[in-house]
């Protein structure tokens, strides 16, 4: 997203004026007159509104000139002043997605979901050699399984790799574990996470007796193609997306796992914002807010009326 970013934000400036000779390296895009023309062209291409890509860019440039150009703090605080006079963002779910959460208030969208790992597994687990599409959709199974304990922003789901991230260090008979670097983590929190006994099985099986018989060689990726190459994490998304849609009749995200795992955390502990940010690897807790507060408000109303309730009923 930063090299496109980069990208963006070079063609932005020679549209408006700039000469493309004179971008010679990514500290001249973070010149406090450069970054004004970028944005002001962009602002003026996209009607005059500021929207997120725009926001995206302005920020990506910030952070390089403060961790590749290290510029000088007046610089940084001037690139800031230019991007607030675009106007500010808001944040949090977009009604889109509160509207795609709503559908898991009914208990069978919801239990048909969390069933569908197991359904899938049973389906799926015999010769696969015949059957390119079941072998891709047992792999989405696998995904889904995994988004529905730990919720993995997509970069990191579909570059997961056995021995690196998938760890048994108490034996292939004990849970799993997942472990994600902070380098490898887009706000730079380390994740580790214990996975669920029968997933952890699954995982151990898949990669030691299922996809040898299918692709001739045991994995180091977990998603692979037919002839055993790792799949792009473009195609992992939409395998997931085809497979919950014709499963459970939703069409949902990777990304929407993160948004459904919360909701899901929050209505069975309303308030509980600071495990939230701990499942999410949120790096502070008023980046959960920002997003799940809102639900939070109205599942402690929820808790607070019921409470009313059984006092009504005890006093």
């Amino acid at each position: 997203m930063r090299r496109d970013h980069i990208h963006s934000a070079a063609t932005a400036a020679v549209a408006a004026g700039v000469e493309s000779n004179e971008l010679v390296n990514l500290g001249y895009l973070t010149q406090p007159e450069v970054f004004q023309k970028i944005m002001r062209h962009r602002w003026e291409e996209e009607n005059r509104k500021l929207t997120a890509y725009t926001h995206g860019v302005a920020g990506s440039l910030i952070a390089i000139a403060t961790e590749w150009v290290e510029a000088p703090d007046d610089q940084v605080m001037e690139l800031k002043k230019i991007r607030r006079k675009l106007g500010s963002m808001k944040f949090g779910m977009t009604d889109k997605n509160k509207t795609f959460l709503r559908k898991f208030d009914d208990r069978q969208t919801l239990r048909t979901l969390l069933n569908l790992p197991d359904k899938l597994w049973r389906q799926l687990t015999g010769d696969l050699k015949t059957s390119r599409r079941g072998f891709v959709e047992l792999q989405s199974g696998l995904a889904i399984e995994i988004e529905l304990v730990v919720p993995l922003r997509m970069q990191n789901l579909s570059a997961l790799e056995f021995d690196k991230h998938l760890q048994w260090p108490h034996g292939l008979d004990k849970p799993a574990w997942l472990v994600i670097a902070e380098e490898e983590i887009k706000n730079k929190v380390p994740l580790e996470f214990e996975l669920p006994q029968t997933l952890s099985e699954r995982l151990a099986t898949y990669r030691n007796e299922i996809a040898p018989r299918v692709t001739g060689v045991r994995p180091d990726h977990l998603f692979i193609t037919w002839s055993g190459k790792p799949r792009t994490q473009a195609t992992v998304a939409l395998a997931i997306e085809k497979t919950v849609l014709k499963y459970v009749g939703v069409r949902l995200t990777p990304h929407q796992f993160r948004h459904l795992a919360a909701k899901l955390m929050l209505d069975a502990n309303p308030g509980a914002i600071e495990l939230v940010q701990q499942l999410e690897g949120h790096k502070n807790s008023q980046t959960t807010l920002r997003f799940y507060g809102g639900i939070d408000t109205k599942r402690a109303g929820r808790a607070h009326s019921a409470l009313i309730s059984q006092l009504k009923r005890d006093l």
